[in-house]
């Protein structure tokens, strides 16, 4: 009974999570549509490559189509045509070999196992991708079915799977290619945002009270930001790239500084290191560790003045419009004068306890950095701060379109009057 109770509460759980997943879909943008519209494209680029296979080129291999244009439908419109390319390579490498196998030693057991470790090691070549896999697979299907002497059979496979690659693209292009822009700028909002609202709980810590728990949790959270960097820049280079020869970017630009992005990412990446070494120094000082005792309380509740300035500058970081700028350099100027005084009473006044000067000298030290990780940062870092219009109306867009292929027609005028040879 138990294990049939386990059972229910998954098959539930499932279909709650698919109804979530459809309602996410109808609800608007979202990674769920994107996911939801490439599976449709799929299919349907599928079906119209089958199609096209069969009534059209009346091949015999109708199957390599609809299989190709299966897996070349991607998130981008770069990386299907890159999927085209790499499977129409590995299904030419795999007939090649398999050609070449048959016709110097025929086919027996022992030179399939020779040709199948050869095809399996080609299939490993990174430059394949996934597709590698279709290198042993041709050289099966060609052999096993003893048509590796067929130019016919040769022939209509390379051209549908060449069909195939060749619709799966078109289709991605041209219905709704595929624009990555919400995930990105959500995902550079919300790594910006932990790391201010992880500066504001560590300072209403130090003013309320806190332990070593506490701080081990700090240094956790920090730790963590530092860790899901990579997979923000990835999302930012993905929407990069989903612009690329994409026929509604080209009609409706999109309004991003995608490098802008980036350098935000690695600013975070860059002040989460003195962020968790601040966290870790607490943590060993709350664990009254015998090489580092605890700043008093009252120095702690004028350092928690430090990192509330700190949070406050990462909450305009990236912001380039009215006064942000001012206020960031305004919140760092501010740390830096509450740090300097903070030194200068561990330098002039006898501490509580000898052995504390390392907590104090380290957590002014990780101060700082914080603070030149942020100034240095903020002027190349783009953080996004609103929900208006990601892209230029149509009209702009085609307007643009008009002005650049102008520019163009007259720079290449320009180039041909311009004398040749030495003299010019």
């Amino acid at each position: 009974m138990t294990t049939q109770a386990s059972s229910r509460r998954g098959v539930r759980a499932t279909l709650q999570q698919w109804g979530d997943t459809v309602r996410a879909v109808l609800r608007g943008p979202g990674p769920e549509r994107d996911d939801a519209l490439m599976l449709v494209k799929s299919a349907a680029a599928a079906v119209l490559a089958w199609q096209l296979a069969v009534v059209v080129v009346d091949s015999s291999t109708s199957f390599y189509a609809p299989l190709a244009a299966l897996l070349v439908v991607d998130r981008t419109i770069v990386r299907s045509l890159w999927q085209s390319v790499e499977r129409l390579v590995a299904v030419v490498v795999g007939m090649s070999v398999a050609w070449g196998v048959g016709n110097l030693v025929g086919v027996t057991w022992w030179s399939m196992v020779l040709v199948l470790l050869l095809a399996l090691v080609i299939g490993r070549w990174d430059r394949l991708g996934a597709h590698g896999i279709q290198v042993p697979t041709m050289v099966l299907l060609s052999l096993l079915s003893l048509q590796w002497d067929s130019v016919s059979f040769t022939a209509s496979t390379i051209l549908d799977t060449t069909l195939g690659g060749v619709v799966g693209v078109v289709v991605n292009a041209v219905v709704l290619g595929p624009l990555h822009l919400t995930g990105p700028r959500r995902a550079v909002l919300e790594l910006t945002e932990r790391l201010r609202g992880l500066l504001d709980d560590m300072a209403e810590g130090l003013r309320s009270g806190w332990d070593a728990d506490a701080a081990r949790q700090w240094h956790d959270r920090a730790t963590r930001v530092g860790v899901d960097v990579p997979a923000v820049v990835e999302a930012v280079e993905t929407g990069r790239e989903s612009t690329r020869f994409n026929l509604r970017h080209r009609l409706r630009p999109a309004r991003i500084d995608w490098d802008g992005y980036v350098g935000a990412a690695h600013a975070v990446q860059r002040s989460q290191w003195p962020v968790a070494g601040i966290a870790r120094t607490l943590a060993d000082a709350a664990d009254e560790a015998p090489w580092q005792a605890a700043p008093s309380p009252e120095w702690l509740g004028c350092y928690a003045e430090v990192l509330e300035h700190l949070g406050a500058a990462a909450a305009r970081f990236g912001v380039h419009r009215g006064a942000s700028d001012r206020e960031v350099q305004e919140h760092l100027d501010a740390a830096v004068a509450a740090l300097d005084g903070l030194g200068e009473e561990v330098r002039s006044t006898p501490l509580d306890d000898p052995r504390a000067w390392p907590a104090y000298g380290t957590l002014i030290v990780e101060a700082h950095r914080l603070v030149e990780e942020i100034r240095a940062g903020h002027a190349g870092a783009s953080v996004p701060t609103d929900t208006g219009p990601l892209r230029a109306p149509l009209a702009e867009g085609i307007a643009g379109m008009a002005g650049a292929r102008a520019q163009e027609v007259l720079r290449r005028r320009e180039d041909a009057d311009r004398p040749s040879g030495p003299e010019a």
